[in-house]
């Protein structure tokens, strides 16, 4: 789970309550890294580009997490064919 807000706590508080939702329906979730973003003008540019270094990292290091869990996911529930 990832989100973005303008405020420094605003997504925690989105994601906290989504997390609830998602685990009352036994769906899989990605615990760590949890993924905050406070979200600034110019922050992320029209074509896609972060500006921020560090934030770019994250996000880099968010997703590679993120397809490993997928993979894991993938491989121990039955497709539907």
């Amino acid at each position: 789970m990832i989100g973005a807000s303008p405020g420094k706590i605003g997504t925690a508080v989105a994601q906290r309550s989504l997390r609830s939702v998602l685990g009352y329906c036994d769906s899989p979730q990605l615990g760590a890294p949890e993924a905050y973003i406070q979200f600034t003008p110019g922050l992320i540019t029209e074509d896609g580009k972060v500006t921020e270094e560090t934030t770019e990292q994250f996000l880099r290091d968010f997703m590679h997490a993120f397809k490993v869990f997928i993979t894991g996911v993938l491989t121990v529930l039955p497709r539907e064919g």
